[in-house]
């Protein structure tokens, strides 16, 4: 068997193998003081302290958003576990999935550089979910996950210190616009999902700059993004475009000055009025690349 071999990445690859944890996750996972966020739980204080920090920042009901971890190495460790997840995906019972649960999990074995499911291409994802948005609401609570791969790769370009805190305000600020209604746009799709997550940006970036949020230093904050904002796209005509590196700065770059220039710093901006703002920047935020 050699290290990466091409028939257990087919068969994962064609039966979305590789996103079984991040369904686990979304679909029974739940918030609990036992949960670890990282490999070894070296995020799980910081990410749970910035949570209840974030539901006091925001103005919008947030007491049922749920902070669930994503874990590659568990999920694969149990085929009931599998089980149960297939059988939300592709109907029957857990009991009838078991045989291709079992062959996920001896493959996922079988191959080395999967490490059991631990190898970070299982959980590198980090989002928000909530019904508001799903078109065939399921019953699952609102929820922010954290996989252990996005940590993992955040830490390993140097930016585990202010990343994963970035990462979790910006999905939160998706939560404030479920909140207000906030995806709801006449642009076309690339446009409009630009949009919605360049406003993430800045709702995650005016918390972490301001004096009732992280508090944190605008250089060293900035600094971060800007180095994993590289991951930006530029595929402007992609229904999923997220805003180039360069736009996701400029719409950070905006948002702490918001927060530092504020003659009142002890101040938060109610959200819809932090959105309007951010709707009437939004084209000067978008001209670096705006081709």
């Amino acid at each position: 068997m050699g290290a990466e071999d091409p028939f257990v990445i087919f068969m994962l690859s064609i039966f979305d193998g590789f996103n079984l944890p991040t369904y686990d996750a979304l679909i029974f996972g739940t918030e609990s003081k036992s949960n670890k966020f990282g490999v070894n739980g070296e995020y799980t204080q910081k990410l749970t302290s910035e949570m209840k920090n974030l539901k006091r920042f925001w103005d919008i009901n947030s007491a049922d958003i749920q902070l669930v971890p994503l874990h590659g190495a568990d999920v694969f460790s149990s085929p009931e576990r599998v089980a149960r997840t297939l059988s939300v995906l592709y109907g029957g019972t857990p009991e009838s999935q078991l045989d291709l649960a079992e062959m996920f999990v001896e493959l996922v074995d079988m191959e080395p550089i999967l490490k059991g499911g631990a190898n970070p291409i299982f959980s590198f994802n980090a989002f928000a979910y909530s019904e508001k948005r799903d078109p065939e609401p399921t019953g699952v609570s609102d929820r922010i996950i954290m996989g252990d791969g996005i940590l993992q790769g955040m830490s390993a370009v140097g930016l585990g210190d202010v990343a994963p805190r970035a990462i979790e305000a910006h999905e939160f600020g998706h939560h404030v616009q479920y909140a207000n209604d906030l995806f709801v746009s006449d642009l076309p799709a690339p446009e409009a999902t630009r949009r919605t997550e360049l406003m993430a940006d800045a709702f995650g970036t005016y918390y972490l700059a301001h004096a009732r949020g992280e508090a944190l230093n605008t250089k060293r904050v900035l600094g971060s993004e800007q180095s994993f904002y590289e991951v930006g796209d530029c595929g402007f005509d992609n229904p999923g475009h997220h805003g180039t590196p360069n736009q996701r700065l400029a719409a950070s770059s905006w948002a702490a000055s918001v927060a530092n220039d504020a003659a009142k710093q002890g101040h938060i901006l109610p959200s819809l009025k932090f959105a309007g703002q951010f709707e009437a920047k939004l084209s000067d935020l978008v001209k670096p690349d705006a081709g």
